[in-house]
């Protein structure tokens, strides 16, 4: 076979070329201190890393999931706290004149401290975490209690959010299980704390209309197990909030192992890569010298 000097040139050229081309993608490697920086330099790895990402973007939207989920059973904790003070105070109040009073002035200092602490209740009831109720329910754009009535007008969805790849985890407490005793999965209990505080107002009297000593005792009674009610929602809640924290902990885990794994293959050994940038640099510049010396020789070079 004729070896022409087209095709040695050519040979020479395509030689040079592959010298660069290595040469540049170690200095692309250095300088983005990543292995992989395009589809092409490793189709496999490029694949395993558009995984790794997209279960990392997933982690991260669970991780937001959850925090948002924590706080806002945080808030509603402190809520439901507050309204089992508010219940101990009324009974508290109450308990000073349990078997009546023949004073009008203090059935009626009782009887208004009695609707004044109601109206906190609802207040409380009608607690806000943005702008949406949270007692509400699904319906959570619409103050779910008033004070001119016990009516519920929120609804019973029991809201849930992603807190990892097919696991949801329960959001809100709906204010009819909380305050009216309605409603099942979860159930907290069967009193209407609303109505017990109204039947404890008409039994303790006022300046006018006398004591019940017999239904104040068995308001306090409901109001009570009205605490309890509370209680056991809260019980709830930090399981709930107990769940979330494991959760965000095990996202955290899982997060640090697939970063782990995808730095592992993007991971560049900058010595290494230093010692083999050098290595090419040195046999393309010997490339570019060896050809600038054949491409002079002739035929009179050996006449």
């Amino acid at each position: 076979m004729r070896v022409t000097a087209n095709m040695s040139a050519d040979n020479s050229l395509y030689n040079i070329q592959q010298g660069r081309a290595r040469l540049d993608k170690l200095q692309e490697s250095i300088s983005s201190e990543q292995n992989v920086n395009r589809p092409s330099d490793d189709p496999v790895s490029s694949r395993v890393l558009l995984e790794l990402g997209d279960k990392l973007k997933s982690i991260d939207q669970h991780s937001s999931n959850i925090n948002k989920a924590t706080s806002w059973l945080k808030f509603t904790s402190t809520a439901v706290q507050g309204m089992s003070d508010i219940l101990s105070l009324a009974k508290k109040v109450a308990g000073t004149i349990n078997t009546g009073s023949s004073d009008p002035s203090i059935r009626q200092s009782v009887n208004d401290q009695l609707v004044d602490l109601k109206k906190q209740l609802v207040e409380m009831a009608n607690t806000q975490f943005g702008d949406q109720y949270i007692f509400a329910g699904a319906d959570n754009v619409t103050a779910p209690f008033n004070n001119t009535n016990n009516v519920y007008d929120g609804d019973s969805t029991q809201m849930s959010i992603e807190i990892a790849r097919n696991a949801s985890h329960g959001l809100n407490i709906t204010g009819d299980r909380l305050l009216k005793g309605t409603g099942a999965s979860p159930s907290y209990g069967s009193i209407d704390i609303l109505q017990t505080f109204d039947d404890l107002i008409a039994a303790v009297g006022d300046s006018v209309t006398p004591s019940n000593p017999t239904v104040i005792s068995s308001s306090l009674v409901n109001l009570q197990d009205g605490v309890k009610q509370l209680n056991i929602a809260t019980s709830d809640i930090l399981s709930r909030l107990t769940r979330l924290d494991n959760m965000d902990k095990l996202n955290e885990n899982n997060k640090n192992i697939l970063l782990s794994i995808a730095s592992g293959i993007q991971e560049v050994d900058l010595a290494k890569m230093g010692v083999e940038q050098n290595k090419q640099q040195i046999a393309f510049e010997a490339s570019l010298s060896s050809t600038a010396r054949l491409s002079k020789l002739s035929l009179l070079d050996f006449l």
